[in-house]
């Protein structure tokens, strides 16, 4: 398995950008209120894609999860929505719907009007930090967010979904990741880190899951110097274990031509990721929900190998739950602090992060080419 990567042609250039959008017809936009510390983020699929959702989180805030279910007739969603804001929140989803409708896109309802599917999952963030309770996002914000998405590099850290996220006592934020697993299939996943649970172990600093690292992706990460390790019952004390107001929202996606079955068994098995990236995950004061998305560019049927479609969906779902680890460790080191607030890992345990250039948090990995 290597570092992905779809290819995007730019002066005849290929860039590889370790993001959701290495998946040829995914585009991602943000729109970020970085006074009222909220914000959304859609995953868009102008082309269409199967879709299917798990929730494993006890306080989820949701909207259109049950028309993935396999026994429902919508079989395909042209975005999902990731966004701050708590249930008000859901309301972004609009937008999006508002921006797709003028395009032409969406289920086919008769003559020319249409009906876009967006289901979409909110977090908590509403007066994080002292804001207004009273300002979150809107329609408005999901507009903006859909009129910003393409398929270039992701925006990572303290935007859209992610602006008032917070994890285990430190700033959370997006996160995203890809990777090839053979054959031109691609798997990535994005994420809004706002859970209960700490990404770090305390008694080490260093994060769950940064073993799962590829090709240097971390930017060289170091071990935390045991002087910062004093700082760990502190983050432990700031965690958040009021009722309700966490939740780690993620999708992930694959250019792999799925069924809706298909396509919930790969977004519960990237339930795995989130588990080992997050302890603990899943708690009664999370939301944790996970869309997968298929486009259909491949199909296992004309893959060389990937005839037995369990054994694809398997190869699949465990690459999207390795990914979904490492967009939650990217979507921790991109984040910056707020004032007092919240204290980003790399300003908590900055020797973790010393000696890497000043845009650490922007830096690109480095890709291996593909064979």
């Amino acid at each position: 398995m290597f570092l992905v990567v779809a290819t995007a042609w730019s002066g005849g250039e290929t860039k590889f950008y370790n993001a959701i959008t290495d998946i040829p017809g995914i585009e991602v936009g943000h729109y970020t209120d970085k006074k009222a510390l909220t914000g959304t983020t859609v995953i868009l699929a102008r082309g269409g894609a199967v879709g299917g959702v798990d929730v494993r989180g006890s306080a989820p805030g949701t909207r259109e999860t049950d028309l993935l279910n396999p026994i429902n007739l919508v079989d395909r969603v042209n975005a999902v929505v990731l966004s701050g804001g708590s249930a008000y929140g859901l309301a972004a989803a609009d937008g999006v719907m508002t921006c797709l409708e003028d395009q032409g896109i969406g289920w086919p309802v008769g003559g020319d009007q249409v009906v876009p599917i967006v289901p979409s999952a909110i977090l908590f963030d509403p007066g994080r930090c002292g804001t207004d309770f009273r300002v979150r996002p809107t329609a408005e914000f999901g507009l903006k967010a859909c009129q910003a998405a393409d398929s270039g590099p992701v925006a990572q850290g303290n935007v859209g979904a992610g602006m008032g996220a917070r994890a285990g006592g430190l700033k959370g934020g997006i996160g995203t990741a890809s990777t090839d697993i053979g054959d031109g299939v691609i798997v990535g996943a994005i994420v809004a880190v706002n859970a209960v649970g700490s990404t770090v172990n305390p008694d080490t600093g260093d994060f769950y899951a940064a073993f799962l690292e590829v090709d240097d992706e971390f930017d060289k990460l170091k071990d935390p110097h045991w002087s910062a390790l004093k700082k760990s019952d502190f983050l432990l004390a700031k965690v958040d274990q009021s009722p309700g107001k966490n939740t780690t929202i993620a999708v992930v996606a694959t250019n792999v031509e799925l069924t809706k079955a298909q396509a919930q068994k790969i977004a519960q098995m990237a339930h795995d990721g989130m588990a080992r990236a997050i302890r603990p995950s899943h708690t009664m004061f999370d939301g944790d929900t996970i869309f997968a998305l298929g486009t259909g560019e491949l199909s296992f049927d004309t893959l060389p190998g990937w005839g037995y479609a369990p054994s694809s969906v398997n190869r699949i779902g465990s690459a999207a739950a390795d990914a979904l680890s490492r967009a939650i460790v990217h979507a921790m080191l991109s984040a910056e602090s707020v004032d007092d607030c919240m204290l980003s890992y790399c300003d908590a345990y900055p020797e973790a992060c010393q000696d890497n250039d000043d845009d650490h948090k922007r830096k690109k990995p480095k890709h291996k080419k593909k064979p």
